[in-house]
């Protein structure tokens, strides 16, 4: 697994439009602004900690390597060896990108072409 798997499940699972009315979660702690991060063939995540027993809100946090994805009803999770985390709103510089990904409205599959020589 590598950081960019991360951040395309997030682009393909998460919902730009949920409310905490329109979902529910699975109750586990939120990471906010988030970016993954590959470090010896490993990713962690970065960002603020929110609703954690342990941690005041907003603190900043490493997670230990992230062993996998899934995703229920729009929300986005991680899971650690020991841990669950919610995927909230990536870092402003990956924001961007996600928000335009998230607003394109001509997604189409993308379709693979086999070039012959001319």
């Amino acid at each position: 697994m590598f950081s960019a798997d991360i951040t395309e499940y997030y682009l393909e699972h998460s919902r730009p439009t949920l409310t905490a009315s329109s979902t529910t979660s699975l109750n586990v702690p939120v990471i906010e602004s988030w970016r993954c991060i590959d470090i010896r063939n490993q990713v962690i995540i970065r960002g603020r900690i929110f609703n954690h027993p342990k941690y005041p809100a907003g603190k900043s946090l490493k997670s230990s390597p992230i062993q996998g994805c899934l995703t229920k009803a729009g929300r986005v999770y991680v899971t650690t060896k020991n841990s669950m985390y919610e995927l909230g709103t990536p870092h402003s510089d990956c924001a961007n990108d996600v928000l335009d990904w998230l607003n394109y409205t001509d997604h189409q599959p993308i379709e693979k072409v086999t070039y012959w020589g001319e």
